[in-house]
């Protein structure tokens, strides 16, 4: 029987990024923000940027408020030294039009001791905007 060889860094990294994905957004973890978004940790959304946990959590309330029925589905993860690329596929319902809607994103996320120090995120905007009007 072969002894189980520990993970790379680079594979821990992927796993907390996928860890990150299914309880904040599949599970509504709200706690796993504080856990894993650093203190000083910055996202940048397209144009906004969100600072600490906080301030994701604001951020993170209104889409709960706006969407419902979250359902994230993780594409090609890849990752090289602390950054981490994930390609994700999010199906969930705009409670204004009652539509269910479906987008595509990408995340690139840097991780420094076991959080996310800064995290650089698009998703499609135009595909969502046509699909709830």
């Amino acid at each position: 029987m072969s002894t189980p060889q520990p993970q790379t860094t680079t594979e821990q990294n992927k796993q907390l990024v996928l860890r990150w994905f299914d309880e904040v957004w599949n599970q509504g973890r709200r706690q796993t923000i504080h856990d894993l978004f650093a203190p000083n940790a910055i996202l940048h959304d397209g144009q906004t940027h969100f600072k600490g946990p906080d301030e994701f959590c604001r951020f993170y309330d209104s889409l709960r408020a706006d969407f419902s029925d979250f359902r994230v589905t993780a594409g090609p993860c890849l990752a090289e030294d602390d950054l981490v690329c994930l390609h994700w596929t999010a199906e969930l319902h705009h409670n204004a039009s009652g539509k269910n809607v479906k987008i595509t994103g990408t995340t690139v996320a840097r991780v420094a001791n076991g959080q996310f120090i800064k995290a650089w995120q698009n998703y499609d905007e135009k595909a969502l905007a046509a699909q709830i009007s």
